[in-house]
């Protein structure tokens, strides 16, 4: 196959107060542009992992556009099937901190170019080429109708039995839309990768334990985010705590992104589950000692130096 992962997605730029516990109503400094986006981080650091990443979508054909995809290609990525669509600007986000670490978003996405995949974007022969296909739920809920939600079902579709999918929820709709949006995504997925509070309200139970043992009866694997804590693994009749690594964070903002691209590529490089969730969870944190939501992770080499390092703290 062509591609190890293959995803669909809109570019973002992230501009980012300076210091934390500074609102949006105060007159402070701001500093980015930072290349963003969930999926796009996923194949960032997927690509500089080592594996051939391919991304689908549309972006603006504008400054930001090019600095997202410019920064994808130069790390490996696959961006030529990406449309760039005029009078749509690329999506911008003010991102913010309390000093505690809680995050407000300023989402400026609603008329952006994030508005405008069309099922012509979805191409199939990459589509059939790749041995992962992810999907995000905040790219499926920029897609909930019209020509878009065509354009992503028409992927799911297209997606050989041969391959496999992962999802994360990441979902920022309310709680009575999210199942209907990913239903036909969770059926096919073979990985989901909840944050804590997410696979609870996605599948309507009382607890996000139920709700990923659910999932786990169902012949998928569940990775439970849970930040600092590492992350929870169920799998089959298993259920497996996997302990986080401790770093300085630096900036959160690409964690749980880079922490599915962890578990990706843990997964094609034939390691277990367990292992791959090790791996996952020293991705998600070496992403945090970076300032930025691509910054944190550079090369392969870097990222098994830091765990032996972790281990031999240990």
């Amino acid at each position: 196959m062509d591609y190890d992962i293959l995803t669909v997605g809109f570019p973002m730029v992230e501009i980012m107060r300076k210091q934390r516990g500074v609102t949006f109503r105060e007159t402070a400094d701001f500093i980015g542009p930072y290349p963003s986006a969930d999926t796009c981080i996923v194949l960032d650091v997927a690509s500089r992992l080592g594996k051939k990443c391919c991304l689908l979508g549309v972006a603006g054909a504008d400054v930001f556009g090019d600095l997202v995809l410019e920064r994808l290609e130069a790390d490996g990525t696959d961006v030529s099937s990406v449309r760039r669509v005029k009078g749509y600007p690329t999506a911008v986000v003010f991102v913010r901190y309390e000093q505690n670490g809680k995050r407000e978003y300023l989402d400026l996405a609603a008329h952006s170019a994030c508005t405008q995949l069309m099922s012509e974007d979805i191409v199939e022969e990459k589509v059939k080429s790749a041995k992962w296909i992810h999907f995000s739920g905040e790219v499926l809920g920029l897609c909930m109708e019209g020509e878009a939600r065509e354009a992503v079902l028409r992927m799911l579709e297209l997606i050989p039995e041969s391959s496999r999918v992962s999802l994360d929820p990441n979902f920022t709709g309310t709680a009575s839309d999210v199942y209907q949006v990913l239903k036909p995504f969770i059926d096919r997925a073979d990985l989901i990768l909840p944050s804590e509070g997410e696979a609870a309200v996605m599948l309507g139970s009382g607890s996000d334990e139920e709700a990923c043992m659910s999932l786990a009866d169902r012949g998928k694997i569940v990775a439970l985010k849970r930040g600092s804590e590492g992350c929870e693994i169920f799998f089959g009749k298993e259920r497996i705590k996997v302990p986080s690594y401790q770093v300085e964070e630096i900036d959160p903002t690409g964690c749980g992104d880079s922490f599915c691209a962890g578990f990706l590529c843990g997964l094609i490089d034939g390691m277990p589950v367990e292992k791959a969730a090790d791996f996952a969870n020293a991705a998600g944190a070496l992403q945090a000692s970076g300032f930025g939501p691509m910054e944190g992770i550079h090369s392969l080499k870097e990222l098994k130096d830091f765990m032996k390092n972790k281990e031999e703290l240990w």
